[in-house]
């Protein structure tokens, strides 16, 4: 009886896992449709009149994040001063 050859052999490997993988890249592509996120609610839209944010403001999602970051770390504690760094270019400086 004779042998199959060693390509044939690692053609028959390289088939059998090609085909594998496609499988499971079909099931992962039907797992991530059928249990997809909902789409994001979008921003409420800025009303006419309102004044431009101060500009090194902090807007109100990122206080909410700071305010929850410290009562997960200092349950009771209180932010009373958020403020951001000047950048760059509020110091008059260039990139290096």
């Amino acid at each position: 009886m004779d042998q199959p050859a060693l390509w044939t052999l690692s053609i028959s490997a390289f088939t059998a896992v090609m085909l594998l993988l496609g499988l499971l890249a079909v099931a992962i592509r039907l797992l991530t449709w059928v249990f997809a996120a909902p789409p994001p609610v979008a921003a409420a839209p800025v009303a006419a009149g309102a004044p431009p944010a101060a500009p090194g403001a902090a807007d109100a999602p990122t206080l909410a994040a700071i305010h929850a970051a410290v009562q997960r770390l200092l349950p009771g504690g209180r932010i009373t001063h958020v403020s951001a760094l000047p950048g760059l270019a509020e110091r008059g400086e260039d990139a290096r």
